[in-house]
């Protein structure tokens, strides 16, 4: 007689297991909601496009990784540590309102989970799928705008490299490569940025796929930079050579697109090259282990899986994680505007330096995204150079909207930063640090002064900015601040120290009237 499923017992303890470990991922599905639109959001971005992807190869390497190893679950309190890490994160990032908190934050919190549920062992075996699924989440946006603009000048650089060896003629000055009829300018999208993160995944899978000693898989992986690079600055070049023989319409539409996708297929082709190559090398002859992304039939080690009271305290911490922090709503904290001044306001004379107002285009400023800005040039002889003043002013820096530094743009324009230094400025009542560049284009040289005025302080350095940015925006409720730029002419004919003078009285002059319009 068949007497069905027995729940009583042994089997009544599993399912109840794994009726927690689900509750587990529910409370934290739940907790992370409104941060997982995010995700899909920049999923759709070329860059992350793979991203898609990667939590169900991740899933599927995971399962794989538990039916070869046939481990046994044995339950440990040691990862509640990583589910409150989780939920520390989720609360920096909705008093914060920056996303990659809370990203990072679902993933410990999620690893916390698998480590309690299932034990230390199994935690270590799945260490592979967890990294890997870091693959999907977009980069700070801070850290992502420093490595493009560092990109777009080197990808510049190889690119005209390979032109000359081609013998084309080509003159580069900055990040614009000067065909003599035509100009490329190497944008942002063409930094290499759109090729690394998605092939940077795809050689890490293939170097956890490789059966191969730990060094080799070590190249494999890290190859995927040079390769990016190189391969991108070869596009670059192929890319000059056809605008100079037939146009500018080379390097748009569907031309251009076609380029982009032969060069990504170039750099699997190279890399399954590397792996063939590796394979040789040694006595054992290293495979590629394909298997391990197919969905297994059954994990025989997971049968007999007991949460016992390690699944209790997880399943308790869950659900006063997720329960207090709804309570507290902390991401519906509203945020302090400060009252200021508008620019329009701002002074064009200013004792014996009198301005005139440039207005920003449209395009800029929809890339800024910036609250209120002042930009004039300022001059107090006619005989002298004048000095341009900038002023990006944010009433709210929250989700990627932020101040530039203008070290970042300075390559954009084609300019080349030959030296840069922090130095201090004596003003009436204090001495200020400010961030002091000589940059060159052709055949002229400007002298840049700048800084971050962030609600009372001033900075120089764009990491400190967002530090406080953080900071502030938890303790003040304000993520107001601002960037300002001081700029003048280097005469050729003369040393720094005269531009240095120049620049240095116009600040003594305009700073102090700056606390109406930046609040302090």
């Amino acid at each position: 007689m068949d007497k069905g499923i027995d729940l009583s017992g042994g089997s009544r303890r599993v399912w109840a297991s794994w009726a927690t470990a689900a509750a587990c991922l529910a409370a934290l599905f739940f907790t992370y909601a409104a941060y997982i639109p995010g995700l899909f959001s920049a999923w759709q971005r070329e860059e992350y496009s793979h991203g898609i992807l990667i939590p169900v190869v991740a899933m599927l390497l995971g399962l794989n990784i538990l039916k070869e190893k046939n481990l046994s679950a044995r339950p440990s309190l040691h990862g509640l540590w990583f589910i409150v890490a989780g939920y520390l994160f989720f609360s920096i990032a909705e008093l914060s309102a920056f996303e990659p908190p809370a990203h990072y934050g679902f993933l410990l919190a999620l690893s916390g989970i698998l480590w309690t549920l299932y034990g230390t062992k199994i935690f270590i075996a799945l260490i592979p799928a967890l990294i890997y699924l870091v693959f999907a989440i977009p980069l700070p946006r801070l850290i992502e705008v420093s490595l493009t603009a560092e990109l777009q000048l080197l990808s510049s650089s190889l690119g005209v490299f390979f032109l000359q060896i081609m013998g084309v003629s080509v003159f580069q000055d900055g990040n614009i490569i000067d065909l003599g009829t035509e100009k490329l300018q190497v944008v942002e999208a063409c930094s290499g940025l759109r090729y690394l993160f998605p092939l940077m995944s795809f050689s890490f899978l293939l170097a956890f796929l490789f059966q191969a000693p730990l060094w080799k898989r070590a190249i494999l992986f890290l190859s995927a930079i040079p390769i990016t690079l190189l391969m991108n600055a070869l596009r670059i070049a192929f890319v000059g050579i056809l605008v100079n023989r037939w146009g500018s319409s080379m390097a748009e539409g569907l031309v251009h697109d076609m380029e982009g996708w032969t060069i990504f297929i170039l750099c699997i082709l190279v890399l399954l090259v590397e792996i063939w190559i590796l394979s040789r090398i040694g006595k054992t002859k290293n495979t590629l282990r394909f298997d391990y992304i197919n969905l297994p039939s059954r994990i025989d080690g997971l049968s007999g899986f007991r949460a016992g009271k390690a699944g209790l305290m997880a399943l308790l911490v869950c659900l006063l994680g997720s329960g207090t922090l709804g309570a507290l709503d902390l991401g519906n904290r509203t945020e302090i505007i400060p009252v200021r001044k508008n620019f329009f306001s701002f002074p064009l004379a200013l004792e014996q330096w009198h301005g005139q107002q440039d207005f920003l285009p449209s395009n800029i400023l929809e890339a800024l995204k910036l609250t209120d800005y002042w930009n004039a040039t300022y001059r107090r002889d006619n005989n002298e150079y004048p000095v341009n003043l900038y002023i990006a002013y944010y009433q709210s820096q929250r989700m990627g909207v932020a101040a530039h530094s203008p070290a970042n743009c300075v390559p954009a324009g084609g300019w080349e930063v030959k030296d840069q230094a922090v130095v201090p400025v004596a003003l009436e009542t204090m001495t200020m640090p400010v961030t002091r560049m000589i940059i060159r284009k052709d055949n002229a040289s400007m002298l840049v002064y700048y800084w971050f005025d962030q609600r009372g302080r001033v900075m120089n350095e764009q990491f400190s900015a967002k530090w406080y940015l953080l900071t502030d925006s938890i303790t003040k409720k304000r993520t107001d601040g601002s960037v300002i730029r001081v700029m003048t002419q280097i005469d050729e004919n003369s040393d720094e120290q005269s531009a240095d003078e120049r620049v240095e009285d116009f600040i003594r002059l305009f700073y102090p009237s700056i606390k109406t319009y930046i609040p302090q």
